[in-house]
């Protein structure tokens, strides 16, 4: 594995720990929304905003082929980090662990039905080395594919 960054799955026990770093409440809330179901849906994300984590969060639309998936939306510290707005950019040329490793966390995550975490750095648009923790958590309207994928992603220029 690279010195750049790590990446996981996330065991399904995780959410029950208490946790202040944005990952980790981000996988409680989602974990939350989700209640007797597999998976929350899309319609649920708007409850990320009335926790106070919104402004962290990014949502990809999952299609059949990676290059297709696409950002639909983000929040200001994401595109912050990247320095340019992802709405609208393909997945694969945004994220950091795309971009820097040509690792498909997107796709292990819509694949496996799971949350995927990653850790790293970046160099972003602006050429700040950007270090980071995301994660990506599956969404399905219908309980059974994953037709999106909500990122929780928090960050700090190094010095």
């Amino acid at each position: 594995m690279s010195d750049r960054g790590m990446a996981g799955v996330i065991p399904d026990d995780t959410a029950q720990f208490s946790e202040r770093r944005m990952v980790g409440r981000a996988l409680a809330r989602w974990d939350a929304l989700r209640g007797e179901r597999r998976f929350p849906n899309r319609a649920d994300c708007e409850a990320f905003g009335a926790s106070g984590l919104a402004d962290n969060m990014f949502l990809i639309e999952v299609t059949r082929n990676e290059d297709h998936d696409e950002i639909v939306s983000s929040g200001p510290a994401f595109r912050s980090a990247l320095a340019i707005d992802p709405v609208g950019r393909k997945a694969m040329k945004v994220l950091p662990s795309a971009t820097e490793r040509g690792l498909s966390f997107c796709r292990v995550a819509a694949e496996l039905k799971k949350p995927v975490a990653d850790v790293g750095h970046f160099t972003n648009a602006r050429g700040e080395e950007v270090m980071y923790r995301s994660i990506l958590l599956p969404l399905s309207d219908d309980q059974e594919n994953i037709n999106y994928l909500l990122g929780a992603f928090s960050y700090k220029v190094a010095a």
